[in-house]
């Protein structure tokens, strides 16, 4: 006999595990944090709460693998600019203006928000004042991966002290829901040595190491000149690479590059909608996948995409592939699917906790509506998630066995402050910007 805190019944269930199981009309059982029933067969059981998932998909929370959450407050401030324009001449100048602890204490909580409101159970983060983001976490009951961005040119924002990360890394180092990192923005705006320093510091403390690499040409162009080498091939020549390497956006890799990382054991994560948008390019995603590299995918920061929906972003790396490659074969659903939950978790390095349903994992599970007009009929489930629903198709979301949302409103947690009291973070903005700046 089972006693479980949570039963969910009548669910189709995609597990996303190694084998890709799924099945119909089927139980999960949770008790505390975890999940210790999965099948097809009633299990004899009291339970606290029960929830009807007839009609509806269970799956693993969506995994956001890479995201700046406190740029929020920034979305939509400068667009349609290249890059460098957009963050030497607008991003970097606002954020050193309004990056801010109680900004990111608003900025973040809006983020978390409209993760979870989209499915997003776990996001990997590189922004400011990431004890503030945490607490947050905490709070609202996000699990994430979080460290904070250290840039030494051509600025340096806000709390970059070794003291500060050092603290941040002891506080959570057993946490049930955040997993610290140590995150340098890239290799163009982190000097060698900085970058050793963060590579000895990551060994010591078996730490993931968060990084932009290879995101532009200009990018590639500027190292090249520097040290006669691709961004990947200059970080493995002063021994930064290994498995706890999370190397985001990859667009512009060689196949000498992508060897690298294989050979190294990085996990990529790749942000086609902020890609596109910046015109940065299109990463090649079926080659990595095909030499064997574990892609992720992420948001990006919500300046750049403008919004943290995984379910737009999954669907959008699938159809560029396709097209790109004239070969509407050459990505299928249930393999985005999989970057967009399992291959999250192994390129973080929490595989062992989340990423899919299986019993002993923690509980991260999202439950999808699909009795909606244009989820209606279903044929392939997998199929449905990746070309037909969205985030707002998300009707529940279990992070680490509690309940946050349910029928998509929040059990704890007043979203309407926090998007008022963002609207007079931007009206701020708004007057800054307008006054150039000054």
């Amino acid at each position: 006999m089972y006693n479980f805190d949570i039963l969910i019944k009548n669910a189709t269930i995609l597990t996303m595990n190694d084998t890709m199981e799924s099945f119909e009309n089927a139980y999960i059982g949770i008790e505390k944090d975890a999940i210790v029933y999965l099948g097809t067969d009633k299990p004899k059981a009291v339970s606290k709460e029960i929830i009807d998932a007839k009609n509806n998909i269970v799956m693993p929370g969506l995994i956001n693998s890479h995201t700046h959450s406190g740029m929020t407050m920034f979305r939509g401030v400068a667009d349609d600019l290249s890059l460098m324009n957009w963050l030497n001449n607008y991003i970097w100048p606002l954020e050193d203006k309004f990056v801010t602890e109680e900004n990111i204490n608003i900025a973040s909580k809006l983020a978390i928000a409209e993760m979870i409101l989209s499915g997003t159970t776990t996001f990997n983060d590189m922004y400011f004042f990431t004890g503030v983001t945490a607490e947050n976490c905490k709070n609202i009951g996000m699990r994430a991966v979080l460290g904070e961005a250290i840039i030494n040119f051509p600025v340096s924002i806000k709390k970059t002290s070794e003291d500060y990360f050092l603290e941040f890394i002891e506080k959570y180092a057993d946490d049930d829901l955040i997993t610290p990192s140590i995150v340098p923005h890239s290799p163009y705006s982190c000097s060698e040595d900085l970058l050793k320093r963060i590579k000895k510091l990551s060994d010591e403390k078996s730490l993931p190491v968060h990084i932009h690499i290879s995101e532009t040409i200009d990018e590639v162009k500027m190292i090249k000149e520097k040290t006669g080498m691709t961004p990947v091939e200059y970080l493995d020549s002063i021994n930064f690479l290994n498995n706890r390497t999370i190397a985001v956006h990859c667009v512009h890799l060689t196949d000498n590059d992508m060897n690298i990382l294989k050979k190294r054991g990085a996990g990529i994560v790749n942000s086609p909608e902020s890609n596109l948008k910046l015109a940065s390019g299109i990463a090649e995603v079926p080659k990595m996948l095909n030499k064997g590299l574990t892609v992720a995918l992420g948001t990006d920061g919500p300046a750049s995409n403008n919004n943290l929906d995984m379910f737009e972003e999954m669907s959008l790396t699938v159809k560029i592939h396709k097209a790109l490659n004239n070969d509407s074969t050459i990505m299928n659903a249930k393999e985005v699917l999989r970057m967009g939950t399992m291959n999250g978790a192994k390129v973080l390095g929490i595989d062992n906790i989340t990423g899919s349903l299986e019993v002993g994992k923690k509980a991260d599970i999202i439950i999808i509506d699909i009795n909606k007009p244009h989820l209606t009929p279903m044929y392939d489930p997998y199929s449905h998630l990746t070309y037909s629903a969205n985030g707002s198709d998300v009707d529940t979301v279990i992070i680490n066995g509690k309940i946050i949302l349910k029928e998509r409103k929040f059990l704890n947690f007043d979203l309407e402050k926090v998007m008022l009291d963002i609207k007079n973070i931007s009206s701020e903005i708004i007057t800054y910007k307008n006054n150039g700046m000054k």
